[in-house]
Formats: structure tokens, C-alpha cells, sequence
């Protein structure tokens, strides 16, 4: 097997295996609350998972730039994350907060190390033209095991409790995350090129600010608006219809569209490039979304939000493959993370925290306009990225 075809699957397990844990938290407070632990408490340890894992991925990609690691960091990372379901578990026995603040920490700090990491395997071993169609392929797994998790999880906690439950999770990604790290050793990644100009990866960086402040601007008021949409949405649809089924339903159109989505635009982002397809997915996302709150017909409203979730969830190889089009390889993991970490997840965690914050004050229904005012926002930064007529080549 050539290193290319490797690098593609056992990236693409690892996809899998960290996005499965997208939903752990989620699902974990739905446990805590019954056993008597503050909602407020679980808000700020969600809301401080999503800013710790978007803070760290520049800073793990800064690493990687300098010392090639791609594949022992990714592994680090996932051992994080093993230890996270351990404290999870452990919270279920000494019923203490620490541990369930402990958990969110390591989670958080291993869910940084996945997208900078494989994102920046896949661009070098494909290059800048077929790099966005592997990491449509690629992101597609991390759909699936978004999509497949919560599933294994609930009936692993159901039947055979809390503590064990999370405890055989662990050794779940443990196994995958060895197994992932296995087929990966050994792929070669050349070195960056030096010579007499060349530079450190933070000064290389500042050669791509005109195009990655206003992309990370754009990024992450898109994802404010994306994210809390997609917090908040079965909640809302749940209280207008008054059934729990929408909220499966929603789910499921939501996570199962991303399946399909993601390889479909990563192949355009490869033939029309990223900007083009950022404008197609944003402008798409928001449309969608406008009409899915203004039609109150139940199947149309499940309609037009698989549509938003086909445009919406179309961020791996779209963004990842805009950053490998434009930022050359001496800087390439670190402007992953900056894009994929600082302003889509804590982007993210930024729409999340202003949603549940409003709730209370204008309600539900209003906080999904709000989200609709941010997405005509987003739609409307798009104008302040520049159209570059080739690629930049580092110095």
C-alpha cells in the first residue's frame, strides 16, 4: 500500500475515532443533571471543552511546523482523550465536580490535536490540488462516527452502567487510537525547505495575515452561527411541536447530510477553489436557514434544515482545503489550527455561550433570529476575502 492510501485511511480512522467525542459532553449532562449537578456548572465546563481544544490546535500546529511530529502528537492527543472518559467515569463514583472539570480540560486539549494534524497529513502527501478531495473523503468518517456515537454510548451506559460504560470507551479509542498510530508510522514527510531566507514558522505566518485575519473573521462569526444553531435547533423544534421525535429527526438529517456532503465539496473546493466554495456554502447555509425559521410546516422546516445541514457542515475540506491552496508548507499546520481551532471552535463556543445566554431574556424563538442576523453577517464578510490568482509560495 503506497504512503498516500495510508496516510488517506488511517487518517481518515482517526477522523472517525475524534469526532466521535464531538457529542460526548452533550450527551454526559443529560446523566449529570439527573444526579443533581448544576446546569450552570456543565454550560461553563462545555463551553471551556470547545475554548481549550480552539485554543491549543495553533500552538500544536506551531510544533508540528517546526519538528514534523504529525503522527506521535495525533497519538498524544487521543491518549487525552482516553483519560478524559476515565475522569468522566471517575465522576460517577466520587460524584465530585473536580473530576468532571479534570475530564473537560483533557478533553478539550486532546480534541485540539485531530484537524490541524490530519488536515496537514493529507495536504502534504496530496499537494495543494488533490488535498481538498481527501479530506472530503476524510472528513465524511468523522461525520460517521459523529453521526454513529451517541448510539454506541446510550446503549453502553444503559446496559451496563455509567462507570463501566465510559471506562470501555476508553479502552475503545485507546485500541483505535493505537491502531490508527500504527498506520501511520513509517509515511515520510519532507521537510520544510530552508535555505538562506528562510524564516521561523511565526514571521512565515505573517505572510499570509492579509488572507487568514479576514478568513478567520469570517470562520468564526460563520461558525457562532452555525454552532448555535445547531445547539439549540432541537430544543426549538422540540417546544414549537411539542415531540421528542424531532429531535431525532433533526439529528439525523443534520449528521447524515455531512456524510454526503463533505466528499462532494471537497472535490469542488478542489476544481473551483476554496473561496469560491466558502461563498457557495455560506450563502447556501443562511438561505436555507431563513427559510427553514419563516415555513412552520413540520416536514419543510426537517427539509430545508437537511439543505442548511449539506451546506453548513461542509467545513473540513472546504476550509482546510482553502488554507491548502493559499498558505505554503512552512506555516501550513499552523494556520490549520489558527482557522480550524481558534476561529471555528471557539467561534463556535462564542455562538453557544451568546445563544444560552438570551434565552432567558428574549426567548428561543428570537435567539434563532439572532442566529439568523449572525449568518447574513458572515454572508456579507465574504466580500473582504481577497481572490488570489495562484497560490503563495513561501520565501
Amino acid at each position: 500500500m503506497n504512503e498516500k492510501t495510508r496516510a488517506l485511511i488511517f487518517t481518515s480512522l482517526g477522523h472517525y475515532l475524534n469526532d466521535n467525542f464531538i457529542v460526548l459532553m452533550s450527551i454526559l449532562i443529560v446523566y449529570y443533571i439527573v444526579e443533581g449537578v448544576s446546569p450552570a456548572f456543565l454550560a461553563i465546563a462545555t463551553a471551556a471543552y470547545s475554548i481549550i481544544s480552539g485554543l491549543l490546535s495553533a500552538p500544536i500546529g506551531s510544533v508540528a511546523d517546526r519538528k514534523g511530529n504529525y503522527v506521535e502528537l495525533m497519538l498524544f492527543g487521543f491518549i487525552l482523550i482516553g483519560i478524559a472518559n476515565i475522569l468522566f467515569a471517575a465522576s460517577f463514583v466520587m460524584y465530585s465536580l473536580y473530576f468532571i472539570a479534570l475530564g473537560a480540560v483533557f478533553l478539550g486539549s486532546g480534541a485540539a490535536f485531530y484537524h490541524p494534524l490530519g488536515a496537514s497529513i493529507l495536504q502534504i502527501k496530496y499537494g495543494k490540488e488533490e488535498a481538498p478531495k481527501a479530506l472530503g473523503i476524510n472528513g465524511s468518517m468523522g461525520s460517521l462516527g459523529r453521526a454513529i456515537f451517541p448510539a454506541i454510548l446510550v446503549l453502553l451506559l444503559s446496559s451496563i452502567g455509567k462507570v463501566y460504560g465510559l471506562l470501555t470507551i476508553s479502552a475503545y479509542t485507546f485500541i483505535l487510537a493505537a491502531v490508527t498510530y500504527l498506520g501511520l508510522r513509517g509515511i515520510t514527510f519532507a521537510a520544510p525547505a530552508k535555505g538562506p531566507g528562510s524564516t521561523t514558522a511565526k514571521s512565515s505566518l505573517r505572510k499570509y495575515a492579509f488572507i487568514l485575519v479576514p478568513l478567520s473573521v469570517t470562520v468564526f462569526v460563520r461558525s457562532m452561527f452555525i454552532t448555535g444553531v445547531t445547539t439549540y435547533v432541537p430544543t426549538y423544534m422540540t417546544h414549537l411541536y411539542r415531540s421528542a421525535i424531532v429531535m431525532g429527526t433533526v439529528l439525523t438529517a443534520s449528521y447524515s447530510m455531512a456524510i454526503v456532503g463533505q466528499p462532494y465539496f471537497g472535490r469542488i473546493t478542489a476544481s473551483l477553489g476554496g473561496r469560491s466554495v466558502l461563498i457557495i456554502t455560506t450563502v447556501g447555509a443562511t438561505l436555507s436557514f431563513l427559510l427553514f425559521l419563516l415555513i412552520k410546516e413540520f416536514y419543510l422546516q426537517v427539509m430545508f434544515f437537511a439543505v442548511y445541514s449539506f451546506f453548513a457542515y461542509s467545513g473540513f475540506p472546504n476550509l482546510l482545503g482553502y488554507v491548502g491552496q493559499v498558505v505554503d508548507r512552512d506555516a501550513l499546520t499552523r494556520a490549520n489550527g489558527i482557522i480550524w481551532g481558534v476561529a471555528n471552535t471557539v467561534g463556535g463556543a462564542a455562538g453557544v455561550l451568546l445563544g444560552g445566554s438570551l434565552i432567558t431574556i428574549i426567548g428561543l424563538g428570537n435567539v434563532m433570529w439572532v442566529f439568523a442576523i449572525i449568518a447574513i453577517t458572515s454572508a456579507a464578510l465574504l466580500v473582504t476575502l481577497p481572490r488570489l490568482k495562484q497560490p503563495l509560495k513561501a520565501p
